[in-house]
């Protein structure tokens, strides 16, 4: 049974990740990172999440004492600089945080002392007419680290160099809003419906493939690559819907299903069960896709608590996709979806998964913590 553990932070959450496992660990991540938005003065926190429970108040006839999870801590925190716009862990005690003044900031965790420090700062790597402006997503494959923004630039960076070592000015005409890197794959979506795939490998600042939606300019918010199969890809954007993209094929979504009612702000595959995908949005849900039990029936339009398959937009292409989220459009794969925050009606604008345990930042200046997710 799923278990959901809030903690009200005072602040509106713009983006929040789990930590990644240290070299000793052997347990999943029980830290986290978030990043505040609309703040006179914004911050990075640091937040350890117990896994040891209270007992409640008032005994039981039989002397045992009801558990109540334990809310997430604050271990430290940081000034920030603007709204922070993207978060990423770098390793165990490195993160990268995007701001909406253009700049991109290293901190570093001490453990010792429990605090964070600035490590290095990229200044104005993002802006218009000598101007910052937003940077809006980060990846890395270290040792590279790709940056998008508002003004449609792409920059690769390393720490320890205090200038891009490539910049490609015109990358897009209008805003990048999120990136993914792979080896030397960068896969961007932009504020026109465009997804685009750049080698860095190659001198030309032209992308090597391009791919649209069909229809109306769609402006897409967020993409995710599917940790085991990289030539499919996860996207979602202003209409709410959930687009899957085959790189394999050209020009357009392999499918498009119906999803959230406004804005999808993330969405992101489960990096050891990728038939498993979590997406949220400013309608304030928080989904749960599950695409691992396989049915013939015929897809059908779903609401966001049933079992219900969903329909495809797109016209069929292959018969020989294996890939479940490329046979959902076909009626060959069984899509189960269901709100993980029933009660919740302010944006939630990030979500991250580790194990059985789903983390979210929102403008309710809530973090909720969903634990023991139904994952097979």
């Amino acid at each position: 049974m799923a278990e959901c553990i809030a903690e009200f932070v005072s602040e509106k959450v713009n983006k929040i990740r789990w930590r990644p496992q240290g070299p000793q660990a052997l347990q999943q991540s029980d830290v986290f990172v978030s990043g505040s938005w609309d703040n006179e003065e914004n911050r990075v926190r640091l937040w350890h999440l117990p896994d040891t429970p209270v007992k409640t108040e008032g005994a039981a006839a039989n002397g045992q004492l009801p558990a109540r999870a334990v809310e997430p801590r604050l271990v430290c925190e940081v000034p920030h600089q603007g709204d922070v716009k993207d978060l990423k862990f770098l390793d165990y005690d490195k993160i990268l945080a995007a701001s909406s003044t253009g700049n991109v900031t290293l901190y570093k965790h001490h453990h010792n002392s429990q605090t964070l420090s600035v490590g290095q700062t990229w200044d104005s790597l993002h802006h218009h007419n000598g101007k910052g402006c937003p940077c809006t997503g980060l990846a890395a494959t270290l040792p590279d680290i790709v940056t998008v923004g508002e003004d449609g630039r792409i920059n690769v960076v390393r720490v320890d160099h205090r200038a891009p070592i490539r910049t490609i000015d015109n990358a897009d005409s209008c805003t990048l809003n999120a990136v993914s890197l792979k080896a030397f794959e960068v896969i961007t979506v932009n504020s026109t419906g465009q997804l685009k795939v750049f080698d860095l490998r190659r001198p030309s600042s032209e992308p090597t493939r391009i791919f649209l939606l069909s229809g109306d300019r769609i402006p897409l918010h967020c993409l995710d690559k599917h940790p085991g199969q990289p030539h499919i890809v996860a996207t979602g954007g202003q209409d709410g819907s959930l687009y899957m993209w085959d790189l394999r094929q050209e020009r357009h979504p392999v499918s498009a299903m119906d999803a959230h009612a406004w804005d999808m702000w993330e969405v992101l595959f489960h990096p050891t069960h990728p038939d498993h995908l979590f997406s949220c949005s400013q309608d304030g849900s928080l989904w749960h896709w599950d695409v691992s039990m396989t049915t013939a029936t015929p897809l059908a339009m779903a609401t966001p608590t049933a079992s219900t398959p969903f329909p495809s937009r797109m016209p069929a292409t292959s018969q020989t996709q294996t890939s479940p989220w490329l046979l959902a459009k076909s009626g060959k794969q069984k899509v189960e979806v269901s709100n993980l925050l029933l009660d919740n009606i302010m944006s939630v604008n990030s979500l991250d998964i580790v194990g059985k345990s789903v983390v979210c930042g929102t403008d309710a200046e809530a973090i909720y913590v969903i634990r023991n997710i139904n994952i097979r």
